[in-house]
């Protein structure tokens, strides 16, 4: 197959702040996936365009960070992924922030699932793998919410 490359462009992606706790288990035969699948997820985003044409996608995660939370890890990772669109790109303004939307929010939360499974990776219950996220989902909660406001 020949693949047709996307006008959406990946300029970068940055670890903002980044903070971890480990809850050691009362029992040393927990198995860590069991634990894992129970977490509590709080996700957020929000984009922002600048004059220049950069779009930031600021995302934020906080992972069994409720008043008790579970044995193993807590975590709070905040970051950016920072898109662009190929300059000879034809597409109008709607087609953009709906590529941004689905395709760079996709790509951003990817950035953060990286982040925390390699980090993760050296903590002393192994890998954490942040599940895969409903998009859709995600973007109709976030209208929902602005509509609210």
């Amino acid at each position: 197959m020949t693949i047709l490359k996307s006008p959406l462009k990946l300029l970068e992606f940055s670890v903002l702040n980044s903070e971890y706790e480990f809850h050691q288990p009362k029992i040393s035969e927990i198995n860590p996936k069991d634990l894992f699948d129970n977490y509590e997820l709080d996700f957020d985003f929000v984009i922002r365009t600048i004059d220049t044409g950069e779009n930031f996608i600021f995302t934020k995660i906080k992972i069994n960070s409720i008043k008790n939370p579970l044995p193993g890890y807590v975590m709070f990772v905040e970051a950016v992924s920072v898109f662009g669109f190929n300059s000879d790109t034809k597409l109008s303004e709607k087609e953009k922030d709906e590529l941004l939307f689905i395709s760079g929010l996709s790509i951003a939360i990817n950035n953060l699932r990286t982040y925390i499974s390699n980090t993760t990776c050296y903590f002393p219950m192994s890998r954490f793998d942040l599940p895969i996220f409903d998009v859709n989902d995600i973007l109709n909660q976030k209208r929902e919410k602005l509509n609210k406001k």
